[in-house]
């Protein structure tokens, strides 16, 4: 291949109606001279799990670097070089008026309390929407909001809004929430040039994308084989497994559209006040199988694989994920969990119950982990996706029946650039605001800020200095 040759990070794979965005590739950081001209962007993402976990079987036995994990975090052992564990941190701004679940959803990434209010209204944009309105104006969509369950109408109060929302572009409107990934699919492959978010406002109607029937590799298969031609065996073969990738999930998403069964329609009692301090609430909102797997797990792997492809491709650098929305009465009867997370998480400091908390609590990590697994092994740059990713994962609640919000349950995976160190467990001061982690979240992805929610600094060790704080 001859050294002179170079194309942008923001080159496109198009055919008729579609675009494909490529994945990082050497040749994208050389100039035409053949010099190294750039590197990977680093992506930033929050992964929200509702609830709270059983704490006892979370958090590592000691300060430091991480030897054993507790039984919750087995499944992150392939990645644990990536990974840090952060006790003690805890978000005020989650406490409510006679509510516990509402705001935590709602104020989590916020760093300021919601209103007490059946109309939706939190302190201020939330920390992913932050980086968007700058790191974001670099890709063809500024961030994504996926989910899988629908949410409930809220108690005492509170709107339910609050419950299935993380992400807020503006204090009184959340980032649209996608759960269907054959839509997710569609939005990422049409061909939108990069915007300046509007925050507040609908987003455009999306051009028409092709169907997954007729696959987006068919319709720019003559310009992949022109690419191939002049590009390296390194590059080549980077290229062939993403383009495998998002074959593969064409494939799940067609097998999932075979069927009008979902996951939901098994997931939740029929009884609509179980999970409800008022028993008048109406029935949840049950969507149709269209689209959706039958299996929790499929769903949530199909929409991680998505956010992975796009995390790759640079299609977007910000990203929120829930496992479910807070104060969710979903049952896992396939991981013998068949009770009500929620009514399950008031443990009461029963031995079954707790039992069945470490399942759900293990269920989501290890579907986390095969995530980050999957990021460790796509090559970019002189590393992996993995090295270039900084992600959050955790909960609003601590202790389920505790309904606490201080010593809360959190983790950061990846590299961050080549910024963070993992493979440790950071002990914080007691009641260290989380937003301090969300500073540091923000200076290391490219969006930094001095202050954001409550925050009393940026919360300093992630990268290896020596206090925490």
């Amino acid at each position: 291949m001859s050294t002179r040759f170079s194309i942008s990070r923001r080159s496109l794979l198009r055919g008729a109606g579609v675009s494909v965005a490529l994945p990082w590739l050497d040749v994208m950081a050389r100039g035409a001279s053949g010099s190294t001209t750039a590197k990977p962007p680093v992506r930033m993402g929050f992964f929200y799990v509702p609830n709270g976990v059983h704490m006892a079987e979370w958090r590592p036995s000691a300060e430091g670097t991480l030897l054993v994990l507790p039984p919750i975090l087995q499944p992150l052992a392939p990645v644990m070089s990536r990974v840090v564990v952060i006790s003690n941190l805890a978000a005020d701004h989650c406490n409510g008026n006679g509510a516990a679940h509402e705001p935590s959803g709602g104020g989590f990434l916020v760093g300021h309390k919601c209103k007490h209010s059946e109309v939706p209204e939190v302190g201020g944009i939330s920390v992913d929407q932050v980086a968007a309105a700058e790191i974001g104006l670099a890709t063809p969509v500024d961030s994504l909001a996926l989910g899988i369950d629908p949410g409930h109408r809220g108690d005492h109060g509170y709107s339910g809004t609050y419950m299935s929302h993380i992400s807020w572009r503006s204090r009184t409107t959340p980032a649209a929430l996608e759960l269907n990934p054959r839509q997710l699919y569609e939005r990422l492959f049409a061909d939108q040039p990069p915007r300046r978010p509007r925050w507040g406002e609908e987003a455009a109607t999306a051009p028409a994308a092709t169907t997954v029937e007729s696959s987006v590799l068919d319709l720019v298969r003559d310009e992949t084989r022109s690419l191939q031609r002049r590009l390296g065996f390194r590059d080549r073969r980077r290229l062939e497994e993403y383009l495998d990738g998002i074959r593969g999930i064409e494939r799940r998403i067609a097998q999932a559209e075979s069927s009008r069964h979902s996951h939901h329609q098994d997931a939740f009692d029929a009884d609509p006040g179980k999970d409800a301090d008022d028993p008048e609430l109406p029935r949840l909102v049950i969507p149709d199988g269209k689209g959706i797997p039958s299996v929790y797990a499929d769903h949530v792997n199909l929409m991680l694989d998505i956010l992975t492809l796009a995390f790759q491709a640079d299609t977007t650098r910000v990203a929120t994920f829930m496992f479910s929305y807070e104060k969710s009465g979903r049952s896992y009867a396939e991981i013998a969990a068949p009770g009500s997370h929620h009514s399950t998480s008031h443990h009461g400091g029963k031995p079954e119950n707790h039992e069945q908390l470490v399942r759900i609590n293990t269920h989501h990590m290890a579907l986390f982990a095969r995530m980050l697994e999957r990021m460790s092994r796509i090559e970019e740059g002189e590393g992996t996706l993995l090295d270039n990713v900084m992600l959050c994962y955790g909960s609003g609640i601590s202790d389920g029946n505790k309904h606490n919000h201080d010593d809360l349950p959190i983790l950061v995976a990846g590299g961050a650039g080549g910024t963070l160190r993992g493979g440790r467990h950071i002990v914080a001061g007691k009641k260290t605001p989380i937003c301090n982690l969300y500073v540091d979240m923000l200076a290391r992805c490219g969006a930094p800020r001095e202050r954001f929610g409550d925050s009393t600094g940026r919360l300093a060790g992630l990268g290896g200095e020596d206090a925490v704080g």
